[in-house]
């Protein structure tokens, strides 16, 4: 068999491939490395629980709001001590009507329907913005109408964020529903593998000791650090506004922190549809400009193995099948490719067994691994494509 530095050697290219694909293993041996080591770090619950107040943005999320607010509503915290804010953002369906009926029930609910205004903000942090002047709260909990948390969820969180830390972060993962059947359930089970390797990302990142970026469905800020960076107010446009704000705190001085625990655990309902996980994917990209450089070695590293070691093998087999192929060594090239992908595919599967874990989840059989290898491909393909096309983000029915 012809080793893989020969065949390097001889095909300049298939030796960057090869590269990409060890550079892939490399990262995801360092991702497992801080994942065993990882241990969440929580203060002693407090004398007394402080006053929070729970911020919601909401458009046009008739069908997630109530389930949203009775999670909150049933959290193991002294209602006497909770605020919840619902930013009804101009829904056109019944969202303002259920969440206030909710308000009529809890006094501790308050509903406020988000007007267009000069501030030059737009999409979610538009709603936070006006949130936060009606919040009575020692620390801001942030989250989505689509989401859904657990009992302990706020008094977790407090007990993530020491007196230096100004912003924390949970987990959040995606989570199929009971009732779905038939591709809907294996959409919503890909879209929580995916939720969960990236959530793994991110704790792997800060553990490491560096600052990367806070889930906007599930934060918490310190109301002295948030108020220090002049609040969402201050932010100019983003349509990720999340990670502008962590890096607001993080930029005056405060440390961060982002927690797997099943504490910390929120479940979020999926994207509906390959085209709107796309316009996400690009929303998200869009905004990940203002990244720092090793956040977008990461997405290069990623975004290079699934556009090139597929698409490289699918050529080669085809090339092979119908004899247009001159390239001595087929078989050896080919199994490479599979030897490094079976490898990281391994790896993969093994950390987010090890998330799962951690946050007190079923890890997924590795049945779901072999389609979400599949998942990944189509996934990176459309949105290299699509971030390359002219066309908006599409963000709640609006364009940006």
């Amino acid at each position: 068999m012809t080793s893989i530095w020969s065949i390097a050697q001889a095909h300049p290219w298939f030796g960057i491939i090869y590269l990409v694909g060890l550079m892939y293993i490399l990262v995801q041996l360092i991702q497992l490395y801080y994942l065993i080591g990882y241990k969440a770090k929580f203060e002693n619950p407090p004398s007394e629980w402080p006053m929070i107040s729970i911020w919601v943005a909401a458009r046009n999320e008739a069908e997630n709001i109530g389930d949203c607010l009775s999670a909150l509503v049933n959290m193991d915290y002294p209602k006497e001590k909770l605020q919840i804010l619902v930013g009804n953002d101009q829904s056109t369906d019944e969202t303002g009507s259920i969440a206030k009926k909710w308000a009529q029930e809890y006094d501790f609910i308050q509903v406020i329907d988000i007007t267009d205004n000069d501030s030059g903000l737009k999409a979610k942090a538009r709603v936070m913005a006006q949130l936060d002047g009606h919040a009575q709260g020692d620390f801001y909990l942030i989250t989505d109408a689509d989401v859904r948390v657990n009992a302990q969820w706020a008094k977790t969180m407090i007990q993530s964020l020491p007196e230096n830390v100004g912003v924390a972060s949970g987990t959040t993962m995606v989570k199929s529903q009971p009732d779905y059947k038939g591709w809907d359930q294996i959409w919503a089970h890909l879209q929580g593998i995916d939720w969960t390797y990236f959530m793994g990302l991110l704790n792997v990142i800060s553990y490491a000791g560096v600052p990367a970026t806070a889930v906007g469905n599930n934060m918490i800020v310190r109301k002295k650090a948030y108020w220090e960076t002049g609040g969402y107010a201050s932010i100019r446009f983003s349509i990720t506004e999340d990670y502008k704000l962590y890096s607001e705190i993080c930029n005056k001085g405060y440390g961060w922190n982002n927690v797997m625990s099943a504490g910390v655990l929120a479940h979020s309902v999926e994207t509906k549809g390959f085209n709107a996980l796309l316009h996400q994917r690009k929303r998200w990209l869009s905004g990940g400009k203002e990244l720092p450089w090793y956040w977008w070695l990461l997405f290069g590293v990623f975004g290079a193995f699934y556009l090139v070691v597929p698409f490289t093998m699918l050529g080669i087999a085809l090339f092979e099948i119908f004899g247009y192929s001159d390239i001595p060594s087929t078989g050896d090239l080919i199994f490479w490719l599979m030897l490094l992908w079976l490898i990281k595919w391994l790896l993969q599967g093994l950390q987010i067994a090890l998330i799962c874990n951690k946050v007190g989840e079923k890890a997924p059989q590795w049945h779901w691994h072999v389609l979400y290898e599949l998942y990944l491909t189509l996934i990176t393909l459309g949105t290299a494509i699509f971030f390359a096309s002219p066309k908006k983000t599409v963000w709640k029915g609006r364009k940006y």
